[in-house]
């Protein structure tokens, strides 16, 4: 009697740390020989291996940014600070992995990391504000204008940060040569 061999992986990236986990369940026949045979290796199977998914998490993190607003006019001042936070990810963006065998030698090319997801809730805004005695608060207009100018700021933060983009590339090349090493027949994974 056959019995087919089920197998998955699940992945998770959090919190500035590296984490995935592979859990896998196999339902054995009677044990049988082993059979000796080459393995050729496929660049599609393996492409089609990592890119299951859309995009690879590789670290998370938490933003925060305070614009500060100042009007100064000799009848009075109006001032103001937006503070706005939340967490982001950084990850790659599995469809423009790139991917070559020589042998049983996998040759992988990672795409850049780049900005997955930013939470910056404008309803969570901390908006302080004050305004001379012959001056009017600050419009909502004036307060969602400063927050789009954090939340860019923070976009951009993120994007130069190269200790975070480093760090997100070990991660992203970590975790795709523990999934493809566990393809049957590759020896070694290499990145260009």
């Amino acid at each position: 009697m056959k019995r087919t061999l089920i197998a998955f992986t699940a992945g998770a990236i959090f919190v500035g740390s590296l984490t995935y986990t592979f859990a896998g369940h196999t339902d054995k026949a009677e044990a049988q020989p082993p059979v000796t045979k080459a393995v050729v290796l496929n660049e599609a199977t393996i492409l089609r291996n990592l890119t299951k998914s859309a995009e690879l998490v590789t670290l998370t993190g938490e933003a925060e940014k305070t614009i500060p607003y100042i009007n100064e006019k000799w009848y009075g001042d109006q001032q103001a600070f937006v503070h706005v936070e939340g967490p982001f990810k950084l990850g790659i963006n599995t469809a423009k992995i790139e991917v070559t065998t020589s042998g049983n030698v996998v040759k992988v090319r990672l795409p850049q990391p780049e900005l997955i997801s930013l939470s910056l809730p404008y309803d969570t805004t901390d908006v302080h504000k004050s305004s001379g005695v012959f001056r009017k608060d600050i419009s909502e207009e004036t307060t969602k204008a400063l927050y789009k100018k954090a939340e860019k700021a923070i976009r951009k933060d993120i994007a130069n940060d190269k200790q975070a983009q480093d760090r997100a590339e070990a991660n992203a090349e970590s975790v795709v040569r523990n999934l493809v090493l566990k393809i049957n027949g590759v020896e070694a994974v290499t990145f260009q």
